[in-house]
């Protein structure tokens, strides 16, 4: 088994007709020198391909970023989850494997490209990935960039029974029901989010209480007209303290969730077209 280098490559990507070539639509530059230069889609043992289709997990079959009216561009948001498929279609032979992989200058900005792996021999069809945007910040996924690095390998001899003869047709697009498996929010955000609320009302709560319970007490002293013993003084002063430390403790998480929220809300906004 040896790697297909560069030479190799692109004539691999160049015969005709189209059907012929290993990977139909790789953009290589008109003049034959440009076609080994370091923006060429052909590097010393590899091929880039580019984004093709987005598809959006929770959309409606017809909506936007649905199986049947995917987008061509689209912001993914911190957490969020896309399948995208390859502008190029393979056409390997049955002595053709592949490898494909997230480039650096992809994986380096924070995609997580969960199924990269190899191609079979025989293999017809777009390459189909899930990505997961792990930065911090949103990642722009537009038609056209690049997206995944094939290595193409000539194996020793023809497979024994190829990927196209052991599947019925080419390699299909993405369905609904592939894309409704997957979830919209990989890290959940928004669920996390409220569940920190839910756990943070509970500590109010027992503020709130103790703060109940310190008037009562005083007022219970003060009808009854028992004076203030020392002990009495400092079991006042700790509950005093206590309740002091749940409302600075509130204001400070109150203050988190805002920024918080606030966070969420430029996420959405900067996910939408124009980010308005």
């Amino acid at each position: 088994m040896s790697m297909l280098r560069d030479e190799e490559l692109v004539a691999a990507i160049t015969t005709q007709p189209p059907s012929r070539q290993f990977v139909e639509g790789v953009p290589l530059p008109v003049d034959p020198a440009d076609r080994f230069s370091k923006d060429s889609p052909v590097q010393a043992s590899s091929i880039d391909l580019r984004i093709g289709n987005i598809y959006l997990p929770g959309e409606k079959e017809t909506d936007v970023g649905g199986a049947k009216n995917p987008k061509q561009d689209h912001c993914l948001s911190t957490g969020e989850t896309a399948v995208v498929t390859t502008m190029e279609t393979l056409h390997l032979p049955a002595d053709i494997a592949g490898f494909g992989f997230p480039p650096s200058r992809v994986s380096f900005k924070g995609l997580l490209m969960t199924n990269p792996g190899h191609v079979d021999p025989g293999y017809q069809g777009v390459m189909r990935f899930t990505v997961i945007n792990m930065a911090k910040e949103p990642y722009h996924l537009e038609r056209g960039g690049k997206i995944v690095t094939l290595l193409l390998f000539k194996l020793s001899g023809a497979v024994h029974k190829n990927w196209q003869e052991r599947n019925s047709g080419p390699g299909s697009l993405p369905d609904h029901a592939a894309i409704s498996r997957l979830s919209r929010d990989f890290v959940d955000v928004k669920e996390r989010s409220q569940d920190i609320a839910r756990k943070q009302g509970m500590q109010w709560s027992v503020g709130i209480t103790a703060a109940v319970t310190l008037v009562v007490a005083l007022l219970g002293l003060l009808s009854s007209g028992r004076l203030f013993s020392r002990a009495d003084v400092e079991e006042l002063r700790k509950r005093q303290d206590t309740v002091e430390y749940d409302v600075k403790n509130r204001v400070d998480v109150d203050k988190k969730l805002q920024e918080f929220d606030n966070r969420l809300k430029e996420l959405e906004r900067s996910s939408k077209p124009g980010g308005k």
